[in-house]
């Protein structure tokens, strides 16, 4: 249930999911400085996968980059099959 104002005006960010989460688990992220596409943010999934994308262990493509200004959104998760789902946007 956390709520993250990620701040990345002076440099890009990355943020690794956690590693044993339960369903129902949930974290929402928030562009604090409007600079996402500047400096973007990178949700890595730790253990599980986001929105079903198997992780191959920090390769290309594993991650979920964001690159939208002023964005909003919450990852919540579902379970092994689909990890990590997008909530709302």
């Amino acid at each position: 249930g956390d709520n993250l104002f990620i701040e990345t005006s002076a440099a890009a960010v990355t943020i690794t999911l956690p590693a044993s989460p339960s369903q129902g688990d949930a974290v929402s992220f928030i562009d604090a400085e409007g600079t996402f596409d500047t400096n973007n943010l990178t949700v890595e999934p730790g253990s599980e996968k986001i929105m079903g994308k198997a992780s191959g262990g920090n390769s290309a493509g594993d991650e979920m980059v964001v690159d939208t200004n002023n964005a909003g959104f919450t990852l919540v998760y579902q379970d092994s099959t689909f990890g990590w789902r997008l909530k709302d946007i």
